[in-house]
């Protein structure tokens, strides 16, 4: 089966893991305990179902390990993490090659998505990617993070494709290649070093050799 689209997760995957955590740096050095909880919510909350309201449930939370309420910790989440902590990143640069391999997709007739854990809002922008993408959403907006089955069945919803068309890039094996694997759609893990017994169809580090992949798989 050849593929007809690529998805990308956003962070560590289109540009290095550690840009993320030196852009983190100063917002969780000013509000440190609101990061440290924030950090425990992220990795508790994959774990509950259902979920009807996904910011709101992960406020209450939040709440819990602050002592205060949920609104001050929604209002906190809001304001340090959703807001000031994304213009952060204004001096984001993505991986070596990777403008030049989307561009090379779109030539070729790809639907390319972007779907993140966390909230995209203008990183694709500072990233010099905005433009490319057929559809782009943080898996939030489905009420679950990866690797719930949720956010990768709106991506094979949005893009209008069968599940073994599409091949998701991620660089968490846990999130990206167990979540995106488990509903069908094929995948390509994103490391130097590759899981044993890897359940990914593709494990790469260089871009070009994704882009290689892609095409041999797809008869371009």
């Amino acid at each position: 089966m050849k593929f007809r689209a690529i998805a990308f997760d956003i962070d560590g995957t289109l540009y290095p893991n550690y840009r993320m955590y030196l852009y983190s740096l100063i917002p969780a050095l000013k509000h440190p305990i609101l990061a440290l909880n924030f950090g425990r919510v992220r990795k508790e909350i994959r774990k509950v179902r259902p979920v009807e309201n996904f910011r709101h449930l992960q406020a209450r939370m939040l709440a819990d390990y602050m002592g205060c309420s949920a609104e001050h910790a929604f209002a906190l989440a809001e304001r340090f993490l959703y807001e000031r902590w994304v213009t952060s990143f204004r001096r984001l640069k993505p991986f070596p090659g990777v403008r030049a391999v989307l561009d090379s997709f779109k030539h070729a007739g790809f639907k390319l998505a972007a779907m993140s854990d966390f909230p995209i809002q203008s990183k694709l922008e500072y990233l010099g990617l905005s433009g490319l993408w057929d559809t782009a959403f943080t898996a939030e907006d489905t009420h679950y993070l990866k690797p719930h089955p949720e956010p990768f069945l709106r991506l094979i919803n949005e893009l209008g494709c069968g599940p073994e068309e599409i091949l998701y890039v991620g660089n968490s094996y846990s999130y990206d290649i167990e979540g995106a694997g488990a509903v069908g759609i094929r995948t390509a893990h994103l490391t130097k070093h590759p899981v044993p017994g890897s359940r990914a169809d593709f494990s790469f580090f260089r871009y070009s050799d994704l882009r290689d992949f892609v095409f041999s798989h797809s008869g371009v």
